[in-house]
């Protein structure tokens, strides 16, 4: 998962095994997978003064394909808010 924009702009890397999530995001995870193409969830109208919101591109991976779901914090799906909030107090960070 990558978390980009806020504040400073820096993009933050954070990557953690399926084995290593509750099941409940484990299907999160897996509905992911089973999507027929990678996904962009539609943009929502930014409101004036929103200009230091996070955008994130989640990449799902097993042995044959690889998904992405690229959201912000105006457009996330409670079940992605979920996954990504675990990920990021749970995960090995990179750069």
């Amino acid at each position: 998962m990558e978390r980009s924009g806020g504040f400073s702009g820096l993009p933050i890397l954070n990557e953690i095994d399926t084995k290593d999530l509750p099941s409940k995001l484990v299907n999160v995870a897996k509905e992911i997978m089973m999507a027929k193409k990678s996904s962009t969830l539609p943009i929502t109208k930014t409101p004036k003064g929103s200009g230091d919101y996070y955008s994130y591109k989640i990449s799902i991976q097993d042995a044959r394909n690889r998904r992405i779901i690229e959201c912000n914090e105006l457009n996330i799906q409670d079940d992605l808010k979920s996954l990504i909030k675990y990920i990021e107090r749970n995960s090995k960070k990179g750069g």
